[in-house]
């Protein structure tokens, strides 16, 4: 009953902010039945044919209208993606080049689609698509993260409708990974990417999409520096040796200073593994 209520409820935001209603689908002579599935995806192609801005650099703040197919449970497994110029393939785990900077950039940028997106971030938290399930497993997910997400979240909010009813799971999980970036790890995207053309946003172009991109972005600038190619023994036994490290300095300068010396605050981590 809740989906159905989701259901209702999307379409009507639909049809406010497009005019696209189920009138219109049973003037097509669909039956009131089918009038809801079938205006999912008659609006969408009244739209695009996928759920990519492609707005690029764009200076102007634009709030994106619904993709309702990406209300769809099944749309993570069955929606297109690698049929453009970003490197993304569901299959096995993240590679290089899905890493290279020029890859990530396309995310930041809007041009790929947010499943092209969340399809490279879910690789690399390690989801596997079983090819002949046509589903994700979380075969390899990092422990920490499979307690809350044993499926793989839309940490970008496909369907691009911001009510809390609809939003609030995608905004929780989007949290959720930005929380796991340690803090020298957090503002990665404009020294990194600054060298391809990526010079930041404006605070007047953020929208939850373009932040959300931005953010997955960071995250994935993270994982390639510190996580990609460790086992989770090897993660731990590496947060143990910095963990040491960190403690040994403490006592230098403690020594040096002949007392305790004042910590500044940081965040709390809640990393992934």
């Amino acid at each position: 009953m809740k989906l159905h209520r989701l259901s209702f409820i999307t379409a009507l935001v639909y049809q406010q902010v497009s005019g696209f209603t189920t009138n219109t689908i049973l003037s097509r002579g669909v039956s009131s039945a089918e009038s809801f599935r079938k205006t999912t995806f008659v609006a969408a192609e009244e739209k695009k044919d996928d759920d990519c801005d492609s707005c690029g650099d764009k200076k102007d703040s634009i709030i994106l209208q619904p993709f309702i197919p990406g209300l769809d449970a099944n749309y993570k497994n069955i929606g297109p993606v690698g049929e453009g110029d970003f490197i993304i393939s569901r299959t096995g785990g993240p590679t290089k080049e899905e890493l290279l900077n020029e890859n990530i950039l396309k995310i930041v940028r809007s041009e790929c689609t947010d499943l092209e997106a969340l399809t490279l971030v879910w690789k690399c938290l390690g989801y596997r698509f079983n090819e002949d399930k046509k589903e994700w497993e979380p075969t390899e997910v990092f422990p920490n993260w499979k307690k809350n997400f044993p499926t793989p979240p839309d940490l970008i909010g496909m369907a691009r409708i911001y009510s809390k009813e609809v939003d609030e799971p995608s905004l929780r999980s989007n949290q959720s990974l930005v929380r796991s970036i340690p803090m020298e790890h957090k503002q990665m995207l404009k020294p990194i990417l600054k060298p391809y053309g990526f010079t930041g946003f404006k605070l007047a172009e953020l929208t939850p999409n373009k932040t959300r991109r931005a953010q997955c972005s960071n995250w994935l600038l993270f994982y390639r520096e510190e996580l990609f190619g460790y086992t989770v023994e090897e993660l731990k036994e590496k947060r143990r040796l910095k963990k040491e490290a960190e403690e040994a300095e403490k006592r230098r300068l403690e020594e040096e200073n002949g007392g305790p010396v004042e910590e500044q605050w940081t965040p709390p981590i809640k990393e992934v593994f």
